[in-house]
């Protein structure tokens, strides 16, 4: 698939591919995305949408093809919220974004991040303790610290109440102003945001 009519790309995927031994999960992806655009992406269970935002934070790496991004720190130009990144049950909500901010160069903002996500009054709470809800707020905190230009989001609202779904409603509309969003999801509340969709086949 190649999107068309887009200023000021900020991510490409050409002819991108990934298999596991000899089973091909997807092949021939082709997309760009740009300033202002929120892409979502979506397929049966399995199909592969997961393993799509892997290679495209560089966790994976494609079987063929490539992924352009911003030039740039690597972990500055990205944020990136998955279902498969776990948290450090024995540090606080702050530790993890000091942590991450060191890891990073950027700013902490606990204070600002955590009021953000509406996670204030647990800020210094174990995550060990933190709900399913709670902790997918703090992996949306940590994903926007860098301010990244590609934010990319794996079922962002799956374990989130109506008020964390507004959250990532605002996180994504504050995203777009500076850069690009990319959600994989089958949920129609997710589609929404949609300005191009992506459908892998598997």
């Amino acid at each position: 698939m190649s999107l068309t009519g887009i200023i000021s790309v900020v991510l490409t995927a050409s002819n991108l591919g990934r298999k596991f031994g000899s089973r091909w999960v997807f092949r021939h992806v082709a997309f760009e995305v740009g300033l202002g655009d929120v892409l979502v992406v979506l397929g049966r269970n399995g199909s592969g949408k997961s393993t799509l935002l892997r290679l495209l934070s560089g966790l994976l790496s494609p079987s063929e093809g490539s992924v352009g991004r911003p030039r740039g720190a690597h972990h500055r130009v990205l944020g990136y919220v998955g279902l498969d990144l776990a948290l450090y049950p024995n540090l606080t909500a702050r530790e993890h974004l000091e942590i991450a901010s060191e890891l990073r160069g950027v700013p902490p903002r606990a204070e600002t991040l955590l009021e953000r996500v509406g996670l204030s009054a647990a800020a210094d709470r174990l995550t060990g303790e933190y709900s399913t809800g709670m902790r997918a707020r703090l992996k949306l905190a940590l994903a926007i610290q860098p301010e990244p230009a590609i934010l990319l989001l794996d079922e962002p609202t799956a374990s989130l109440d109506d008020a964390g779904r507004e959250i990532v409603r605002s996180v994504i509309d504050e995203q777009t102003g500076r850069g690009c969003v990319i959600i994989a999801t089958n949920d129609a509340h997710d589609r929404r945001y949609a300005t191009h969709e992506l459908t892998i086949d598997g």
